[in-house]
């Protein structure tokens, strides 16, 4: 069984007739008024690509709004968008006032599941759109992963995987958002446990546009660890002046030699002791 059939399957079985519709209308396509219309605060994408919107806006123009969106009525009035935001967001930009729409009385608590289908079934949600639906309706429903895979039609390894990526830091889901890494490369960054190197191979990975086999080679690398320095040993004379030094000024000295030359550190402890420390160096 593939899964978009599944997907359809579940689609369908979410969707029941309006209760307050005449009968033998429940189906039937309505153009109803854009500004009616209210989004779904449910939407599991929150990321529209703004030249694919104009392109489907130019589409609308020429052909009209092919397939309704999906609607139910709201208490208040008018209507809530179920699904097909973006068919509704590019007939507005077209400059339309009215949009087909077919009107369905749904659950609220099966709102975002048919929205997330409608878009997994379009491909329009990126990982991280659609990690955060599955975290939701986890949630929300208290469902289990095995639960959430039978409702949409989801193998529950696909939707454990996605889960796991929302535990990638910020900059790296921004990279997943905008499409310039791949889930493949989450993965692969996933797997590194320190947060700066994670960080690291990020950089590597947009600067030389690194495949995801690229990028898990060099992730199963341990970085070298770095040769301790060893500390600068000083000749028996600085030694000498330092503790000489020390006793003067009664806090810690450290010589660093550095060639013919080197520096001195002063510890103070607050301002009063760097003051008291000056003073002891000024006098003659």
């Amino acid at each position: 069984m593939s899964e978009r059939k599944a997907l359809g399957r579940g689609f369908s079985a979410l969707l029941q007739p309006a209760k307050d519709i005449a009968p033998g209308e429940a189906d039937l396509v309505k153009q109803l008024k854009i500004d009616q219309i209210t989004l779904n605060p449910w939407q599991p994408r929150d990321h529209f690509d703004e030249s694919r919107l104009a392109e489907l806006a130019q589409s609308i123009r020429i052909k009209g709004v092919i397939q309704p969106v999906l609607v139910r009525k709201n208490p208040q009035g008018g209507y809530e968008l179920i699904a097909g935001e973006r068919r509704l967001r590019a007939s507005k930009l077209a400059g339309f006032d009215e949009i087909p729409a077919v009107i369905k009385d749904i659950l609220d608590q099966d709102i975002l599941e048919i929205a997330l289908i409608e878009n997994l079934q379009r491909a329009d949600l990126n990982p991280v759109e659609e990690a955060k639906a599955y975290k939701n309706l986890l949630e929300q429903h208290s469902y289990t992963q095995d639960k959430l895979a039978q409702r949409i039609g989801k193998n529950r390894s696909t939707i454990a995987n996605l889960l796991r990526l929302l535990a990638l830091p910020a900059e790296i889901l921004n990279d997943l958002t905008e499409g310039r890494i791949s889930q493949g490369h989450g993965r692969a960054l996933l797997s590194v446990e320190d947060p700066k190197r994670r960080l690291e191979l990020r950089d590597k990975t947009l600067a030389e546009d690194l495949s995801v086999r690229q990028l898990e080679q060099l992730a199963a690398q341990k970085p070298t660890p770095k040769d301790p320095v060893a500390p600068v040993k000083i000749s028996p004379e600085f030694e000498l002046l330092r503790q000489k030094l020390e006793g003067r000024l009664s806090t810690h000295v450290k010589i660093k030699p550095k060639g013919k030359g080197g520096k001195i550190e002063l510890n103070f402890s607050d301002l009063n002791d760097f003051n008291r420390i000056l003073g002891l160096l000024n006098q003659k």
